[in-house]
């Protein structure tokens, strides 16, 4: 009794705090699970491409980002995964920001940029993750990821279906207002409940990244890798693009290069992205570090081979997601985001109902007082009876 009393006054309470912040933020990543599919919908004229004979090489494209926009870094590239996708590279700028460029892979013209913070899909993802307020509002955000897990956890630990299954899935709808809203708000957090805690554990975990991955290494007895760098050579170009790939292709034959990343500093590396079969992350979780003059390969991070640690680490997004489970999760999703906006509202409704309850106690009990008291009041006899 006394856990369920803890666990009370904390769903309370954390709820009435934070319900609100948790409802957008978790509105907002129901948005985001498709997000590319709903960019490529408002912007057909980026991504609509006709296949047409081969594509034109990675170098190519490289080299076409660079003419057109010299001041600006290379630092990502997305390669197509269909015969219908397009290039997609990442190109940062001398503010700070970064831009986003499109081109066709089979003629390498540019079909449209976007640059970050001035779409529609940009401003849900930074609303998401940092509710517009920077690293401070990340920070935020996973103090509330934390309490969403809390919130969840009490949730489960004061559902009455533990007693009884069918009390704790029935809604009387034709009830009295504040017992249906009881048992809406019951029914949707035992229903979304377990995927709220994977939602919320994961998305925390992605917040403070540095600290939960030393964590996650420590208590798995695994020592983090160290920072990889190229051998730095004297007059020595960078190696293509290309080459780059097929390097890769060499260190980690299985799967498809789905990205690379560009080195940035003379001692960078490159970092190419590959997903195996069966592979649940969309972006792929197997990695090979190349150095950026010889292309040696310096590290190769095999999703289904490498120690536990890494594994862990790689599943937080493909579980906040919902990728794990391919079309049907991501739409379910889509729902459980839902949910805490569901519950916030129901929550707020019985937490206003209880205080309204609590403040007409509170002043039949002033009343009763003032009664007994006036009952109870002395009043001095009269020295004279006639006065």
């Amino acid at each position: 009794m006394k856990v369920r009393q803890i666990a009370l006054v904390l769903h309370r309470y954390i709820g009435v705090t934070v319900g609100i912040l948790l409802a957008i933020v978790c509105l907002t990543g129901s948005s985001l699970i498709f997000w590319k599919e709903i960019n490529a919908f408002l912007n057909p004229q980026m991504f609509q491409v006709v296949p047409q004979g081969d594509r034109v090489s990675v170098q190519f494209v490289v080299d076409t980002v660079r003419s057109a926009y010299p001041d600006w870094q290379l630092n990502f590239m997305e390669l197509p995964r269909t015969l219908n996708s397009v290039y997609i590279v990442q190109m940062l700028l001398n503010n700070g920001g970064r831009t986003f460029i499109y081109l066709d892979p089979y003629t390498g013209s540019v079909l449209g940029s976007q640059e970050w913070g001035r779409t529609l899909m940009s401003f849900i993802y930074e609303l998401h993750i940092s509710l517009l307020g920077g690293k401070a509002g990340e920070t935020v955000v996973g103090i509330c990821g934390l309490l969403l897990l809390l919130l969840s956890l009490t949730g489960l630990i004061l559902w009455p279906g533990w007693k009884k299954l069918v009390a704790g899935f029935a809604i009387r709808w034709h009830s009295l207002p504040h017992l249906m809203n009881y048992d809406i708000h019951k029914v949707g957090g035992i229903l979304s409940g377990v995927l709220l805690i994977a939602i919320a554990s994961t998305g925390t975990a992605m917040t403070f990244e540095t600290q939960f991955k030393s964590a996650v290494y420590s208590l798995a007895g695994t020592p983090k890798p160290p920072q990889l760098t190229s051998t730095i050579v004297a007059n020595s170009p960078t190696i293509a693009a290309d080459i780059v790939l097929q390097k890769a292709d060499l260190a980690l034959p299985s799967g498809k290069s789905l990205s690379i990343t560009f080195p940035r500093e003379p001692q960078g590396t490159f970092l190419v992205r590959k997903r195996l079969t069966g592979d649940i992350h969309p972006n792929g979780s197997s990695y090979v570090y190349l150095d950026r003059y010889s292309g040696e390969a310096l590290r190769v991070e095999n999703s289904f081979t490498t120690n536990a640690a890494f594994r862990i680490i790689i599943s937080w997004f493909p579980i906040h997601i919902g990728a794990f489970g391919g079309l049907i999760t991501r739409i379910l999703y889509v729902f459980i985001g839902l949910t805490p906006t569901l519950l916030s509202l129901t929550g707020l409704a019985l937490w206003r109902r209880r205080q309204w309850r609590l403040a007409q106690r509170r002043e039949a009990n002033r009343q009763i007082t003032a009664t007994v008291a006036e009952s109870q009041k002395s009043y001095p006899i009269a020295e004279w009876p006639w006065f």
